[in-house]
């Protein structure tokens, strides 16, 4: 009788077991069936489009293989937007890293009216990304603009100086609208992730004599590496999708031109459509490797053997 009612338990473990998968995998369904929906299967069918030759004023839709990617190789405008990409992408998460945890630091160590410092942090990317741009607009105008009229005030020969005129400055202010933008979700993510850190830490080390600086890089930093990383991701992400500054501020010109643009002015005026189908999966592919180096420097960093 013993053994019999042994095995009638572990058959009822088993069916309950069965049962809960079973309405486990019923949960998730409706998020499989909408990731496949909207996620994987266009993901499938560009590459599918980006193998053939896709041009409304043309009939058909020969296939061509590789054709569209080996063209990215020889496309001069390409690889002058690939290289002003990149240079956004290390200004841009540099300084929102570096900006982004200082600015956290600095909020974190507020103890009357955080929230509404945080508020007022907050609103550059609550914005639309084209307000921005056109506020900052205004800011660049060589006339009348806000940052020529600050800067001669303090006496510096900067009067009716026109910033999109050389491709350096154009590169460092176009950038410097996006940091603005994106620098406030970095804020967010480090301040929360600090709020989480333990306050006895900070006592023992002030008993052992330890300085403000000290506790930052001893304590502070290592604890908050895995949200810096969570943001550094988002800043490579979103660098390397700009779009509204770089067009809003400096049109298509070729100088502070972005991928994204080149994208746009492909597909949409030169009605290359599965060319830019191309180069949309290989900025997809390039900005998430990139943000992979984030991921498993972080997953070897915080493991527990």
């Amino acid at each position: 009788m013993t053994a019999v009612a042994a095995t009638d338990v572990k058959t009822e473990h088993r069916v309950a077991g069965n049962g809960d998968a079973v309405l486990g995998y019923c949960m998730i369904a409706p998020l499989i069936v909408t990731m496949a929906a909207l996620v994987f299967f266009p993901v499938v069918a560009t590459v599918w489009d980006s193998l053939h030759r896709i041009n409304p004023m043309q009939a058909g839709t020969p296939f061509i293989g590789l054709n569209n990617y080996i063209n990215m190789f020889s496309d001069a405008d390409l690889g002058r937007s690939w290289t002003n990409t990149f240079i956004y992408v290390l200004i841009a998460v540099a300084a929102e890293t570096v900006f982004g945890v200082l600015a956290a630091a600095l909020i974190n160590q507020v103890k009357v009216g955080r929230k509404w410092l945080l508020a007022a942090v907050i609103l550059p990317w609550a914005l639309p990304a084209v307000v921005n741009a056109v506020i900052w607009l205004w800011i660049y105008q060589p006339g009348a603009g806000l940052l020529n009229g600050i800067l001669v005030a303090f006496g510096l020969p900067f009067d009716n100086h026109v910033w999109f005129n050389d491709r350096t400055s154009a590169l460092v202010a176009v950038t410097v609208v996006h940091v603005w933008r994106m620098l406030p979700l970095t804020v967010v993510i480090t301040l929360a992730a600090m709020q989480g850190i333990p306050d006895h830490l900070y006592e023992a080390a002030r008993i052992d004599g330890a300085t403000r600086s000290q506790m930052f890089f001893k304590i502070t930093l290592p604890l908050i590496r895995g949200p810096v990383a969570v943001a550094m991701t988002n800043a490579t992400v979103t660098a390397f999708n700009l779009f509204d500054e770089a067009w809003v501020l400096a049109s298509s010109s070729l100088d502070t031109r972005p991928i994204l643009v080149q994208i746009y002015l492909e597909t949409f005026q030169n009605l290359h459509f599965s060319y830019g189908m191309a180069m949309s999966l290989t900025v997809t592919v390039v900005s998430l490797l990139v943000s992979l180096v984030y991921v498993v420097r972080v997953y070897n960093n915080t493991r527990y053997d």
